[in-house]
């Protein structure tokens, strides 16, 4: 056949050469997608290992725990187990907050007036016993106060302020004195006289006293530690065993071990009925109630072959 008739069947318009191109275009990601998946399956690699924290048992947070499983010491085999141990005590020491707040037109004004009422309160507490050891000074401050002011101003050249026709008004901040803050931490070891403290501060400072917070604590914990430690680990042990008898296995030794909690610890008084200038001859009643030592424990145990 004469090459002019061959090349006389072939449309060679603009629309059929595009129409061309994308057949090729289509036909290049078809074959691209099946090299792909081909090349998929027949691959033999898995995803990366798990991670540390993914390798923890189920609902075991322990940053220990997993600083000694990173630092290749154990693997995440085995029974995990937390233990928790608690010890009950009376408190044995108070720590009041307690000072003085003055404010007047002038800083040195109200420093003197800071200064003699937190002289009198500090003589109050010598007077109840307080040693020096046991008296801190927390906090000292002397700031500017101010206030807002709502002020009227007109701009229509009426020399008298705040008349005119063409007014607005607007807050200024306007400085009304200066405010000493002076508080004591107190240290009490006689509890039965926490309440006459409160009301002798009250007596000794006047409308200048502040009183911030009534705590309290136990001084030496270590025996309450050890009961409450002792505790844990048997609580510890306690359910390492249920685990191993209700899974089917037998528990191993012991691998790992951690301890948490047990810090002093504090609570906060409630005031029931506070003098302070408005009760009369009422007295302050302070509560000091039961203090609770916890001790959390974490273990791991192998299971035995």
């Amino acid at each position: 056949m004469p090459a002019g008739e061959i090349l006389g069947d072939i449309d060679m318009t603009p629309q059929a050469m595009i129409r061309s191109k994308k057949m090729m275009v289509l036909l290049g990601s078809a074959l691209a997608l099946v090299l792909v998946v081909g090349c998929s399956s027949d691959s033999s690699e898995v995803g990366p290992p798990a991670t540390i924290s993914e390798s923890l048992p189920s609902g075991y947070g322990s940053s220990s725990a997993a600083q000694w499983l990173q630092s290749g010491s154990g693997d995440s085999t085995g029974i995990w187990v937390n233990g928790t141990g608690k010890a009950t005590g009376d408190p044995d020491l108070g720590v009041l907050e307690l000072g003085v707040e003055a404010l007047a037109n002038k800083a040195s004004e109200a420093r003197d007036m800071a200064a003699k009422a937190i002289d009198a309160t500090v003589s109050m507490l010598k007077a109840n016993n307080i040693q020096d050891k046991d008296l801190q000074t927390s906090q000292f401050s002397i700031n500017p106060q101010y206030d807002m002011q709502e002020i009227r101003r007109c701009t229509d050249g009426l020399k008298e302020e705040g008349k005119g026709t063409e007014c607005r008004t607007e807050f200024e901040r306007v400085l009304i004195g200066y405010q000493v803050t002076n508080i004591l931490t107190v240290k009490v070891r006689n509890l039965e006289s926490i309440s006459s403290i409160i009301d002798g501060a009250t007596e000794a400072a006047g409308n200048l006293v502040r009183i911030n917070a009534v705590n309290f604590t136990i001084e030496d914990t270590k025996a309450l530690l050890e009961v409450a430690r002792e505790e844990a680990i048997a609580d510890l042990l306690a359910r390492a065993n249920s685990m191993a008898t209700l899974s089917g296995v037998e528990l191993g030794k012991l691998v790992f071990l951690s301890e948490s909690g047990g810090a002093s610890p504090q609570s906060f008084a409630r005031m029931e009925a506070a003098a302070f200038g408005f009760g009369g001859d009422q007295s302050t009643s302070i509560l000091a109630g039961e203090l609770d030592i916890i001790v959390n424990v974490q273990g791991v145990f192998a299971i035995a072959d």
